[in-house]
């Protein structure tokens, strides 16, 4: 568990994630990988401090347990930086999803965000390595957004 948030931390991440990835495999349904990292957090933390910067991700990662479903897994996956996994979820949900977590992020904050729709037979590694992408994609058109991997044009901002 990561102390500040409460959520899995990454170690667990991966192993949880080769687990869904195995069981969508055999059930045959849609797995979707969000990759989200908190706009400008390194300057939130100058400007407010580090107890203020685990604050904010303490309060960010509870108000968005809250918008996932029970079966979505959240995880704290870097200093400002979250992962999500929806099982059984279509492109069009998993949207849905980020913008009541966009409306829900605490303190004015906003987030980037990649997602990676599993193709059905790549690892978990890939599948993280597409959203990443994806992720990059969106801080480099601007920030405030999600962008799917695989998509050319950033989707609108959330």
């Amino acid at each position: 568990m990561d102390a500040p948030t409460g959520a899995i931390d990454s170690i667990a991440w991966e192993e949880e994630l080769e687990r869904r990835v195995t069981a969508a495999y055999r059930g045959r349904y849609p797995l979707l990988i969000v990759l989200l990292d908190l706009d400008h957090f390194a300057a939130y933390l100058e400007r407010h401090g580090r107890p203020a910067g685990d604050q904010l991700l303490h309060d960010t990662s509870e108000s968005w347990r809250t918008h996932v479903r029970p079966d979505d897994l959240l995880v704290r996956y870097g200093d400002g930086q979250f992962g999500v996994i929806l099982s059984r979820v279509q492109l069009r949900a998993a949207e849905r999803i980020i913008a009541r977590l966009q409306q829900a992020t605490p303190s004015g904050q906003t987030f980037s965000a990649g997602l990676a729709l599993w193709n059905g037979s790549e690892d978990g590694q890939a599948l993280i390595m597409r959203a990443s992408e994806a992720l990059e994609a969106a801080k480099r058109a601007g920030r405030n957004q999600y962008v799917v991997h695989g998509i050319p044009t950033p989707s609108a901002a959330v």
